[in-house]
């Protein structure tokens, strides 16, 4: 196996690390935290059971925060040196898009071809 040479680090590079990897955990945490709390709130509009158009809108809402959350701070995504994968992301959502409004359309709004 390759040996991996590591220099050691000077003081003050060492607690600029530490700084940044605490700044990193508080920020996950904290965006864990969000998720949780969303999780509830979704959790108790359906048990509350508040008005179906009311909280199909807002349950699919929290869902994307999540979702954006998670692409952000679990995945990395805010780090350089991903932009291929969103990219990617962000064509994938822009076609999903288009294809849950054309049926939406086509369904309900529009006369079936």
């Amino acid at each position: 196996m390759a040996e991996i040479k590591q220099e050691p680090m000077s003081k003050k590079k060492l607690e600029y690390v530490r700084r940044e990897r605490t700044k990193e955990m508080r920020q996950q945490v904290i965006s864990f935290g969000l998720m949780i709390f969303f999780t509830f709130i979704a959790f108790g509009m359906v048990a509350m059971d508040l008005d179906a158009s009311f909280v199909i809108p807002v349950v699919i809402g929290l869902a994307f925060i999540q979702v954006v959350l998670q692409f952000f701070y679990f995945m990395h995504m805010k780090d350089k040196g991903h932009e291929f994968a969103k990219l990617f992301m962000m064509t994938g959502m822009f076609f999903a898009l288009a294809f849950v409004v054309t049926f939406m359309y086509i369904v309900w709004i529009g006369s079936p071809i």
